[in-house]
């Protein structure tokens, strides 16, 4: 059988312009009904109050609907070049490829401009003035940078610029995949600085806005590529929708769960849903995404293995553009449940330093307090429980297929993700926020034990041994494992000067400047700094004992020397900590100070204490772990020598003595 000829032709397609003002209008007036259910529409204020006028408060939602549809567009235009398209030879991007990655840079191009606009009618929103105020040179320079909601728009509207500048220079698919990495940055960045900031549970309500966010945009987005390939016809279409039924499944559930979790820091009860309009547009969302997953699974079900005839992709498309639709409409009403005021009471703590926390002061820590009790993060139990979940189903497809895989590589994995777990989820996690030595326990656990464990797990060995192959030239997980294994990124991030700066040297600039006290200061600069834990360990440790395959491995004496020399610095910089006079971060710690926090400067040196103790155990497990690699690959190095005398008559010695036995006759002949 043969296949039919893909067409290409632009006649037979729907305008790209007419398509991208259909799903604006749908998106708008979605978010302008939202808005008015939910409380979000304009209303005039009482006398004497600001009063930016109805063009600053219905354009502003609007503008972010917008702004949101130019992100979808991008992002899914990159994840096609990167993921879903024909890939071409050597990582160079496939025709169809390249013209996904001009349009995600004109779309970028578009996303930056609304943006821009965006943060402008933001600015009048918040500081209560008409739109020909808050367009003024003088507002905007003032003021942009000072609020958290236009300074992520500005630094939004920057990244925008970036992808759309360097589109039009992109050929590789590498390259395609860090401008849709740094456009996913760009469209989380207002979630991290929206209602999330003000709820009680600020941590739950951050995690779970910027995962929505990150979910639907990549749904939608792939889809918005897809459908437009079913349109023209320009390519294959089964293998591209295979691979994104798949993303779009774990979206799906990202979305389930975000979505709840949204609800749960927004409400006061499950009855809201019912009785409030916020909650009913919370209703109308849920059920579109319902629709969509239907959809999506009747698609799965009964299309994708015939989408190689004509008459199937013409259906795809068809179904595509409805669904568009559905999402264009849940879309919107996102946008007016984040524009709009939450139903939830918040309830003031009794004092501001826990007002800041957004929880009570935990009481005064005793072992059962901070190792045994829980408190929920969403984000590090998540991502702790789906690495354990991927790791154990890499270790059975091994087990079923016959090979061999080491149980203790699978224990030391799992030893590593439950020390994370611990120092995320545990007691640890509130006490580390109101006392610099208990933050110092958690810092040095989460950095110099459980990364040795992660790294003994050898988690990229196993993937390179579970993953199968892609067809042809198309580069699926273990292709971008493989790539970024020997890609200069894993040059620079193992490379031993660039790993003790980043691990030992770190410190001082941590913690003796400002950026510890402005990183506690809020969520994200919290998680920032305890991903920054993790994956400083991680590479230093991979340097070091590391089974995972790296591009230049340091020689084991190397590996001594770096391990002694970062034991030191480490060393000086405990004691810099116990002999200090003032108190750490005092920005921070003297805002949430507990009632048991009686002297704030012994608080600090007990941290240094706690790191100068806690250097000795891991160090010791890596100067062990270091000797016996060392011992086995001379062990492993004189069987090879065995073998390969065996096989060709120790040819290599009878070599050497004939070369002595040369030197000696030249001697005697010289004398």
């Amino acid at each position: 059988m043969t296949r039919p000829a893909l067409d290409s032709s632009a006649g037979t397609t729907l305008p790209l312009v007419a398509i991208g003002a259909g799903l604006a209008a749908v998106a708008v007036a979605a978010a302008a009904v939202g808005l008015v259910l939910a409380g979000g529409s304009y209303e005039p204020p009482p006398p004497g109050l600001p009063d930016p006028g109805p063009l600053v408060s219905w354009g502003a939602p609007v503008l972010r609907t917008l702004t949101d549809l130019a992100a979808v567009a991008t992002i899914g235009w990159l994840l096609a070049a990167t993921a879903l398209d024909p890939s071409g030879r050597d990582g160079v991007v496939s025709p169809a490829g390249r013209r996904d990655v001009l349009r995600a840079a004109a779309a970028a191009g578009l996303w930056c401009l609304l943006a821009l606009m965006q943060m402008v009618f933001e600015l009048g929103t918040v500081l209560g003035i008409p739109l020909s105020e808050a367009a003024s040179p003088d507002i905007v320079s003032t003021y942009a940078t000072e609020v958290p909601t236009t300074r992520a728009l500005l630094a939004m509207a920057i990244l925008a610029a970036i992808v759309a500048i360097a589109g039009f220079t992109t050929s590789t698919t590498g390259a395609a995949a860090a401008w849709l990495l740094l456009s996913v940055v760009a469209i989380a960045l207002p979630s991290l600085a929206g209602h999330s900031a003000g709820l009680g549970d600020h941590a739950l309500a951050t995690s779970a806005g910027v995962s929505h966010v990150v979910a639907a945009v990549l749904w939608m987005g792939g889809l918005v590529a897809l459908a437009l390939h079913a349109f023209r016809r320009d390519v294959p279409l089964r293998r591209p929708v295979e691979r994104f039924s798949t993303l779009a499944l774990v979206c799906i559930a990202l979305l389930a769960a975000s979505g709840a979790a949204n609800a749960y820091t927004r409400l006061d009860n499950p009855g809201q849903l019912l009785t409030t309009g916020y909650g009913q547009v919370i209703l109308a969302k849920t059920g579109l995404i319902i629709v969509l997953g239907i959809i999506g699974w009747l698609i799965r079900r009964r299309i994708i293995g015939s989408l190689d005839r004509s008459r199937r992709a013409g259906v795809f498309a068809r179904i595509a553009g409805l669904e568009l639709l559905i999402m264009a409409a849940a879309l919107g009403l996102g946008v007016a449940l984040a524009s709009s005021p939450t139903p939830r009471v918040l309830v003031d703590l009794p004092t501001y330093g826990e007002s800041l926390l957004g929880f009570p002061y935990p009481p005064e820590p005793t072992i059962a307090n901070v190792a045994l009790t829980f408190r929920l993060d969403a984000l590090f139990f998540v991502g702790t429980i789906l690495a354990g979940v991927l790791y154990l189903a890499g270790a059975i497809r091994l087990a079923r297929r016959g090979d061999h895989w080491p149980v203790l590589r699978t224990v030391s994995w799992l030893a590593g993700l439950a020390v994370v777990l611990w120092c995320t989820n545990a007691g640890i996690s509130a006490y580390a926020q109101v006392s610099v030595g208990l933050h110092m326990l958690q810092h040095m656990t989460l950095t110099m034990l459980g990364p040795i464990f992660l790294v003994m797990g050898a988690p990229a060995t196993l993937a390179l041994r579970a993953l199968k192959p892609a067809v042809g030239n198309e580069r699926g997980p273990r292709e971008w494992l493989v790539w970024l294994l020997h890609s200069w990124i894993t040059r620079l991030l193992t490379n031993p000067i660039y790993v003790f700066i980043v691990y030992v040297i770190g410190l001082y600039g941590l913690y003796f400047t400002p950026a510890f006290g402005w990183l506690m200061g809020s969520h994200v600069g919290h998680v920032v700094m305890q991903v920054h834990f993790i994956v400083s360990g991680y590479l230093f440790y991979w340097v070091l004992i590391g089974i995972d395959p790296r591009p230049r491995p340091l020689p084991y004496w190397g590996r001594l020397l770096l391990l002694l020399l970062a034991l030191s610095v480490h060393g000086f910089f405990a004691v810099a900590l116990m002999s200090g006079t003032t108190p750490l971060a005092a920005e921070w710690y003297s805002l949430v100070q507990p009632p048991w926090v009686v002297d704030p400067l012994k608080d600090s040196l007990n941290g240094g204490q706690v790191a100068w103790a806690l250097s000795e155990i891991p160090s010791l497990i890596v100067l062990v772990a270091i000797a016996v690699q060392w011992s086995r690959s001379d062990e492993r190095e004189a069987t090879r020598a065995d073998r390969q005398a065996d096989r060709d008559g120790d040819a290599e010695l009878a070599a050497y003595n004939d070369r002595l036995a040369g030197l000696a006759r030249r001697d005697q002949d010289g004398t």
